[in-house]
C-alpha cells in the first residue's frame, strides 16, 4: 500500500499525465530564469472553464459554507476550500475538469489541486498551478497551488492539506507562505495541517471545523516512513525547475559530455517513454523531461555539450506517435545550427560547436512532442 501510495504521488508520469494539457495556444518564450513567482494574477486565473458545471460547483460551495461566506477572509476561505478537497477525495489517479474530479471522488496532486484552484477562482479568489519536478528522495513532481490575496501569492497544498505559516501556531496574525518562500528557507515556517488525516473520502462537521494545527513530525510518517513535514523540506530544496502558472515554461536541462566519448543516449527508440521518464529521475547525467512543448506546463530542453574543441555533433530526438510535430533549435553559447531535417519519428540536428563548451535549447512551438529515445553523437572534430 505505501508503495503504492508513493508511485502515485510523486511518479514523473501519473502527475504530468493526469494534468496534460495543450498551451501551445497561450504562447511560448524560451527563458532561462524564472521569476514569475512575483507576477501578478493574470485573467486566466480566475478562470472558470467552459466544461465545468457552474451550478454543481455552487452546490459544493454551499456544502463547504452552509453559513454562507460573507465576512471570510479570502484565507478563510482557501483553508476550507483545501479542507474539503483534501478530506473529500481520495487518493487515486484521476483528471479531467473540477466537476469530473468531484462527482467522482478521487484524485492525486494533479486532480486535487485543480478542484481546489477552480473551487478557489468561485469564491473570487486568483488561484494557480504550481509544478514542481525532479523532487528527491522520492523521485518525481507534484501538483501544489497558490491563492493571491493581500497583495501576494500564498502556498496551498491540498494533496497533503498543508500550508506553511509565519507563526507556531495559526493565529490568524501571521503570513501563509508562498512556495517561493518555502523554497527559499523552508525550515523558517510552521508546516500547518487543515484535516486530521488527509484523503479520507468523507466530508463533514469534523472536518469543517478542525483548526489548522501544526502538522508535527509523524504527520503522514505511516504512508511514507519518514513525516511529510521532513519530506517537503527536501523538496523545496532541492526541486527544479518549478512552473509558476500552467503555461510558464521550463527549462530541463540535458548535459551530455563528449570529450571522451563519442555517443550520449537517452532511451531506446522503442515507442515506449518510460525508459526516457526512468532515466530522468534515476540517472546521473540526465534530467530533461520527456514531454517538449505544449505539455502542462510547456517544457523545453537546455543542453549543454562538452567537447575537446570545434566539433559536429548530430542531436537526434525519437517520437513515440509517427510525424510528430517540428522541433525547434536555438543556439545559446558557441554553437551553430548547420543543418536539420525530419524523418517520420524523427528529429535530426547538426550543429557545430565553437569551442569545448556549447548550449543551446531544443522546443516545440507547436502540440507537444513525446519523446521515445535522445542521442548526441560527435561525428566529426574540424
Amino acid at each position: 500500500m505505501k508503495l503504492y501510495l508513493l508511485i502515485c504521488m510523486f511518479s514523473w508520469t501519473i502527475c504530468m499525465c493526469t494534468v496534460r494539457k495543450v498551451a501551445a495556444a497561450e504562447g511560448f518564450s524560451i527563458r532561462y530564469f524564472n521569476a514569475s513567482h512575483n507576477n501578478p494574477p493574470s485573467a486566466a486565473e480566475l478562470q472558470i472553464p467552459e466544461e465545468e458545471d457552474q451550478v454543481y460547483l455552487d452546490g459544493k460551495l454551499k456544502e463547504i459554507f452552509p453559513k454562507g461566506m460573507t465576512g471570510l477572509s479570502d484565507e478563510a476561505k482557501s483553508i476550507a476550500i483545501m479542507q474539503y478537497v483534501s478530506s473529500a477525495l481520495t487518493l487515486k489517479n484521476n483528471g479531467g475538469s473540477a466537476t469530473k474530479i468531484l462527482k467522482e471522488g478521487y484524485a492525486i496532486c494533479g486532480g486535487m489541486s485543480h478542484a481546489f484552484r477552480i473551487l478557489c477562482r468561485k469564491t473570487g479568489i486568483p488561484s494557480r498551478y504550481i509544478g514542481a519536478f525532479y523532487l528527491r528522495p522520492i523521485q518525481g513532481g507534484h501538483a501544489i497551488s497558490e491563492v493571491f490575496y493581500d497583495g501576494q501569492w500564498h502556498l496551498m497544498d491540498p494533496t497533503f492539506a498543508l500550508f506553511y505559516y509565519s507563526n507556531p501556531q495559526y493565529d490568524q496574525k501571521g503570513t501563509v507562505a508562498s512556495f517561493h518562500e518555502v523554497v527559499l528557507n523552508p525550515k523558517n515556517r510552521t508546516a500547518m495541517k487543515v484535516v486530521e488525516k488527509p484523503w479520507q473520502g468523507t466530508y463533514g462537521t469534523a472536518e469543517r471545523s478542525f483548526n489548522p494545527l501544526p502538522a508535527g513530525s509523524d504527520y503522514l510518517k505511516d504512508v511514507y516512513g519518514t513525516g511529510i513535514v521532513d519530506l517537503y523540506v527536501k523538496y523545496a530544496t532541492e526541486t527544479f525547475p518549478v512552473a509558476y502558472g500552467s503555461a510558464d515554461p521550463v527549462s530541463f536541462p540535458v548535459d551530455a559530455d563528449l570529450r571522451n566519448n563519442t555517443e550520449f543516449r537517452v532511451g531506446e527508440p522503442d515507442g515506449d517513454s518510460r525508459d526516457v521518464v526512468l532515466q530522468a529521475l534515476n540517472g546521473t547525467t540526465y534530467v530533461g523531461g520527456h514531454y517538449l512543448g505544449g505539455s502542462f506546463p510547456p517544457g523545453f530542453h537546455t543542453w549543454t555539450i562538452h567537447t575537446p574543441g570545434r566539433c559536429r555533433v548530430q542531436i537526434i530526438y525519437e517520437s513515440t506517435t509517427d510525424t510528430p510535430p517540428q522541433l525547434a533549435f536555438v543556439p545559446l553559447k558557441a554553437v551553430r545550427l548547420a543543418t536539420h531535417r525530419y524523418d517520420n519519428r524523427q528529429a535530426l540536428f547538426e550543429i557545430l560547436t565553437i569551442g569545448t563548451e556549447a548550449i543551446f535549447s531544443i522546443y516545440c512551438p507547436e502540440s507537444t512532442f513525446v519523446v521515445d529515445a535522445i542521442k548526441a553523437v560527435r561525428i566529426s572534430a574540424e
